[in-house]
């Protein structure tokens, strides 16, 4: 088909004019044209954008990775403060594994009743309500163990004291070495060695029976100490009686409770040294003996 299209007359709309009527009338009618697309076509259309935006996310990635890299290479970072590198979070892991506070190893502290010591420092405890045995063996340097109580303070510079809290009352008594007292108001007070209790003043001539009644009578009195110093004596000066055989046991058992470990091993090794053929408790001698471990020589130490 053919149009005819001519101009329309100046003084006629546009949109009145025949042949532009004839134009749309033959644009209705024709066919719609055929669009030659495939699936496969589709398909290799989506392909193409898929693999551009994976191009996109694998380029962000990587430039996140390595800014994150950055920031852990770099040592410390800028205080927005100061305008300095500070190493905030290297002091922060290094105080997550501070390791809390040991004492001395000249130090020694035995909680016989109450808490547990609160250790403040390697030469310095703190003592709540209770009975403690503390020793300072001694050392080269100049240190002094500073015990605190709320009474106040005991300084040992070497020695054994026995400390007992109540409250707001301390009671220090120095069997051994140097020490000094230090009251709230900052008051100082050697402390003396204590004398020998009366616990001994028996009659010299008491055989190891009556030593042992004595023994297991300042036992049942809580005086520990007392009855060590008594089942010396019966060790020592009888050593062949029946007595002194249950007797050194008992010592042994007192010495390891009051953390007197060299003396301790001392009187097990005697024990085994004096009985030998007592089998049935040489076992259980044995084993006592090697949960001490290792120690110095008996020379010099009691029993002997």
């Amino acid at each position: 088909m053919s149009i005819d299209l001519r101009p329309p007359d100046p003084d006629e709309p546009a949109v009145r004019s025949p042949e532009l009527l004839r134009l749309v009338q033959a644009a209705r009618t024709a066919p719609a044209p055929v669009l030659k697309v495939s699936s496969d076509a589709v398909f290799a259309g989506f392909q193409a954008r898929r693999r551009d935006s994976r191009r996109l996310y694998v380029g962000v990635g990587l430039a996140a990775a390595a800014a994150v890299a950055l920031l852990w290479a770099r040592p410390s970072f800028m205080s927005s403060k100061t305008g300095t590198f500070e190493p905030v979070a290297a002091t922060t892991v290094e105080a997550a594994h501070t390791a809390p506070p040991a004492l001395a190893a000249s130090v020694r502290v035995v909680a016989e009743e109450g808490p547990p010591t609160v250790v403040r420092g390697p030469w310095q405890v703190e003592l709540t309500e209770g009975r403690y045995d503390v020793t300072v063996a001694a050392h080269a340097g100049p240190e002094l163990l500073q015990v605190e109580t709320p009474g106040g303070t005991v300084e040992i510079a070497q020695g054994r004291v026995l400390i007992v809290v109540a409250g707001t009352r301390t009671e220090a008594e120095l069997r051994t070495g140097v020490a000094t007292w230090i009251a709230p108001d900052g008051a100082r007070t050697p402390l003396a060695v204590a004398p020998a209790a009366d616990d001994d003043a028996i009659d010299p001539a008491a055989g190891p029976s009556e030593l042992a009644r004595h023994a297991d009578a300042l036992l049942a009195a809580g005086r520990r100490d007392a009855a060590i110093r008594v089942l010396d004596r019966l060790v020592s000066d009888h050593p062949d009686s029946p007595p002194a055989r249950a007797a050194l046991l008992d010592l042994a058992r007192l010495l390891k409770a009051a953390a007197r470990t060299d003396e301790a091993r001392c009187a097990y090794a005697l024990y085994l040294e004096r009985y030998p053929a007592k089998e049935q408790l040489a076992d259980e001698v044995e084993g006592a003996l090697a949960r001490l471990g290792p120690g110095p020589a008996c020379a010099g130490l009691r029993p002997r």
